[in-house]
């Protein structure tokens, strides 16, 4: 039986050897990384996220992290960037540490990146700059969202096992929070699709608030069925949400039929793949 393989161009002689690159790019750690959570009131959840970040030095040593809330915490994402900007930071990297391209990531951090470079614009017009140093005095790189990401599948992949061990013959929810922004939403389900090629099974997805279906309603149905339920937590760290998700799972489990209790895996949390795909974010907002 013939083999077909792609058809090659081949090079002509008067453009001479290709050449391939034998050597990457350093990876930078000059520009300030700055990340940008939700927030959350939870102890546990500002560990967490606190541990990831700890992760993310240790993979690339020398590069200054900064840490910053839009919600529940402080600092906030222009305290930063100005405090940044004070100390003579002429670029950054603002990391959205957000799963989905929300309102957060659309509105929040845009926002706050507007106030911090016009604050920092006019303190040094105020201190009598030149021109030239005055215009675009701090410059800030914006990453995108960290999901949907192939990276995420995997560790979901992982927390699921660790709750649940084989997944065969089990219905699996990807829960995500929910938003009214149509494109987050889009994001989760995408994500959902990644999780069920990772598996190599079909893979719901639920949210727990603004969106349909809810996690309640779809939780309370499956768990009637008879086949096991597992539930991939698509949230970052521990808070009121993944406290929200485990006390549905466990009422799904107590309603009039129900068969089986919903086991809900961790949260992604502090995982050296997240560390690694917060630095891929840096390295392809500066690299491009």
């Amino acid at each position: 039986m013939p083999v077909h393989r792609p058809a090659q161009s081949q090079p002509s002689a008067a453009a001479g050897p290709r050449r391939v690159p034998t050597v990457l790019p350093p990876a930078r750690d000059d520009v300030p990384a700055v990340v940008v959570a939700h927030g959350t009131a939870h102890l546990e959840g500002l560990l967490m996220i606190d541990a990831l970040l700890e992760r993310v030095r240790f993979l690339r040593p020398g590069l200054p992290v900064r840490l910053s809330f839009v919600s529940k915490a402080e600092p906030r994402p222009d305290v930063v960037l100005r405090e940044l900007a004070a100390t003579g930071a002429k670029e950054v990297v603002v990391l959205p540490l957000f799963l989905g391209s929300g309102y957060h990531v659309r509105h929040d951090i845009p926002t706050a990146v507007r106030e911090a470079t016009k604050t920092s614009a006019l303190t040094s017009a105020i201190a009598g700059a030149p021109a030239q140093d005055r215009a675009g005095r701090l410059r800030v790189h914006v990453a995108r969202a960290l999901g949907p990401d192939p990276m995420l599948a995997q560790v979901l992949a992982e927390r699921l096992g660790a709750v649940c061990g084989r997944l065969f013959g089990t219905e699996v929810v990807l829960a995500a929070a929910g938003s009214l922004d149509q494109r987050a939403t889009a994001d989760a389900v995408a994500m959902a699709g990644l999780l069920a090629e990772r598996l190599g099974m079909p893979v719901r997805t639920a949210f727990l608030t603004a969106a349909e279906p809810s996690t309640a309603a779809l939780l309370t149905r499956l768990s009637r069925r008879g086949r096991p339920v597992a539930v991939a937590t698509y949230l970052l760290a521990e808070g009121g949400y993944t406290q929200r998700l485990r006390d549905t799972a466990a009422l799904a489990g107590l309603e009039p039929g129900a068969v089986r209790t919903p086991r809900v895996a961790a949260p992604l949390g502090s995982h050296d793949v997240i560390a690694r795909l917060l630095l891929r974010r840096y390295d392809q907002t500066l690299f491009g």
